[in-house]
């Protein structure tokens, strides 16, 4: 697979390979609106990296996407009961 090919451990917190494809079915493919641009074994491997090493979002590393587009994924300040009365 292609993928594998790409998909790389670049951080002691990224996940294996053979980690990825056992969740890999909890992120669907986008099905509407623009592609995205970062693949999402990019986009967790980040959210772990910041989780894991406790460090800023602006200082998240180069080799991960954007910190805005990460953290916008992780969901954070988020409430589930937004918008409700």
């Amino acid at each position: 697979m292609r993928l594998r090919a790409k998909f790389q451990q670049t951080y002691p917190t990224d996940l294996k390979y053979s980690e990825w494809r056992q969740i890999e079915q909890h992120f669907p493919a986008h099905q509407r609106g623009r592609p995205r641009k970062w693949q999402m074994w990019l986009i967790v491997n980040a959210i772990l990296y910041v989780t894991r090493t406790d460090c800023q979002w602006r200082m998240l590393p180069t080799e991960y996407p954007p910190w805005q587009t990460v953290y916008g994924y992780a969901g954070v300040g988020r409430r589930p009961d937004c918008g409700s009365n």
